[in-house]
Formats: C-alpha cells, structure tokens, sequence
C-alpha cells in the first residue's frame, strides 16, 4: 500500500510521510495509551475512530480532535485516507476485523493475544502476506530498555546457564460486568495476562516449550480466573508462572541461572514510572539496576511506522505470535483435562 503523506513534500528529499492512523473500538487502552503516544511522534496522525454507537465515536474523538467519526467499523475500513488500523476490541474480534482491516489494504496493529487460537493467528498472517500489508502483536513491554536489558544480561551468560523463569501477573477485576469475564469475547485471565508471560518466557529460553500443564480455577461466568502454569523447555530450562483476576495488583519475573538470579520488578507496565531490577551473582553483592520512565507504547509505534514506511525489518517475526498462540492452546488443552501434560513436540 503506498504511504500518503497529507502535507507537501516539496524539494524537502529528508521529508518523512505521515501514516494515517483509525482506531477500531473506543477502549481504555486506546483512550489511555495508544493514542497519546501516536500523537506524540511526528509522523502518525489519528484521523479517524469508530464505535458501534456514532455519537460514543463522536464523544471520544472529541478531546483528542480526531476529525473523523464512524458509527461502525465497516466505514472507517472503507476510508481510503486510512492506512493503519489499531485494533483494540474484544479478544473475540481480534481476527475478524484484522482480516477485514488488511483485505481493504490497511497495516494493522492487534491488541494482544493475537487472535483465540493458532488457527486465527495464521489465517490472519497469511491474509497479512496475501495483501502485502503489515500485522504486529500489541506486546509493547518487549520494545522497552528493561527487556532489551534483562534480555542482554541472560545472553551474555552473567547468571550462568538459565534454569527457571518465573513471572506473575494479577491484579483484582471488581466489575462483574468485564468484558474480560466474558467467555464469548474470549475473556479470562490466560488470554488477558498469561499471553505476557508466555512471550516473555519464550523470548528469554530462546526456544518452544517441549510440554505444558496448567490448572485453572474458574470463574462463576466460565473463564480462567486464575491459572498456574509450568512450561517444560527442555535441557532442565522450566518455566513458571501464575495469572489472577483475583489477586492483589502485581507483576515479577525472576530468572533464575547456574551461577545468578535477576530479579525484575514491573516487566510488562510500569505505568510509564521507573522500575528496578535485582541481579544476584555468586558471591557478589545485590547489584541493583535502575530503569527510567519510559513510555513503550510509543517505542512500539515508532518501530511499527518504520517498518511500514521505512521498510525496517520487525523485530519480532510473525511466527511469534503465531508459537504464542500454539502454547495458550495447549495450557487450555491442559487445564480443560485436569492438568495433564501436553506435549507440543
């Protein structure tokens, strides 16, 4: 899809174009964090938001001064000064209206998980390649400095050879009304928050998990509420974690090595406030590293505008979000038989 620039380039050779950018939903995360951050660079303009309900649509662009407002998806689809789609719906919308996104030639950007199985995931990369458009997965946390720095420390072998990694995320859901209690809309706490400790847990080992098990305790409307996992990546490399709709707010990842630990407090949202990592090696003091304030959601859409206008190659190829999928598939799998072990190799 060639990229319009709304604004004449003139005999400026070092101009970059502008990416035309629609919001699919009115979500918070839109509201709070995508749209800030779009605004904040240079070069991607929001001109367009759309609801189900047009005068929902009007309200919420209003603030932000997006010019254009559509009472359905379909007509922000249509809009030829389009070019980029966030798609912040349902997790049960994730691959309908990414698919349709890219079949009208926009670049998408999906809220994370992907999709609701590895089945959606391709389906959705392969329309991706059949329309030479870009697909990315919303995992915003891996574009941060404390990713690439923990990330640097296991690879330069600093804690020895990885053993265990373990990561929690929880925090308490009130609303009884949450669309992310709705099994319909592919709620639950695997999907929401598990998908977070999953990709960071493959990322860091380096490779796919062997096997998998998981127990889940269910809520009254039929999602996880809570589930533990344990994935096996072979060569004695496991990996933990535990994910909760009904826990105190937290989040961790501890690794744990041959000769070392790393500890990272708030690896997947800060909330754009500093964080601080733990790094314990045999007989060395506790060195404490500090990481500032950053914001990931605009890391994230910096790298996404390059490479769709720049041509830059994505940092992290489609086929994780589809291996991400793969391994939620077979904690359900799982879980739904009492947590027997699933082998995915």
């Amino acid at each position: 899809m060639e990229i319009l620039s709304s604004k004449p380039i003139g005999g400026n050779l070092f101009h970059k174009p502008e990416l035309n950018w629609g919001i699919l939903g009115t979500a918070r995360i839109a509201e709070k964090s995508i749209i800030p951050a779009l605004l904040s660079l240079k070069h991607t303009p929001v001109i367009a938001v759309a609801s189900r309900d047009l005068t929902r649509a009007q309200e919420f662009a209003e603030p932000f001064e997006i010019p254009r407002a559509y009472g359905n998806y379909d007509d922000l689809i249509s809009d030829s000064d389009v070019q980029a789609v966030y798609i912040p719906l349902p997790n049960s919308e994730h691959a309908p209206w990414a698919i349709k996104a890219m079949q009208a030639g926009k670049h998408v950007l999906v809220e994370k998980p992907f999709a609701l199985n590895a089945d959606e995931a391709q389906l959705m990369i392969s329309t991706a390649l059949e329309n030479s458009v870009v697909l990315m997965e919303g995992f915003m946390y891996r574009y941060s400095d404390r990713f690439e720095k923990i990330y640097e420390i296991i690879r330069s072998g600093s804690i020895g050879k990885v053993r265990l990694v373990q990561a929690g995320f929880s925090f308490m859901l009130g609303n009884p009304d949450d669309i992310r209690l709705a099994p319909d809309l592919g709620g639950g706490a695997l999907y929401d928050l598990g998908c977070y400790c999953i990709n960071i847990q493959r990322l860091l080992v380096g490779r796919e998990p062997a096997s998998v098990q998981a127990i889940c305790q269910m809520s009254k409307s039929g999602v996880d509420l809570q589930t533990v996992a344990t994935l096996d990546f072979g060569d004695q490399v496991f990996g933990q974690f535990m994910v909760s709709f009904n826990a105190e707010a937290s989040q961790f990842l501890r690794v744990v090595g041959s000769a070392g630990t790393i500890h990272i407090e708030y690896p997947f949202n800060p909330h754009g406030e500093s964080a601080r990592a733990w790094l314990n090696t045999a007989g060395k003091e506790s060195k404490r590293i500090n990481f500032r304030a950053e914001n990931d959601y605009k890391r994230m859409l910096d790298h996404f505008y390059n490479v769709v206008v720049s041509k830059d190659v994505p940092q992290f190829p489609l086929s994780d979000a589809i291996n991400n999928m793969v391994v939620i598939d077979a904690l359900f799998q799982s879980a739904a038989d009492n947590g027997r072990l699933v082998n995915l190799k």
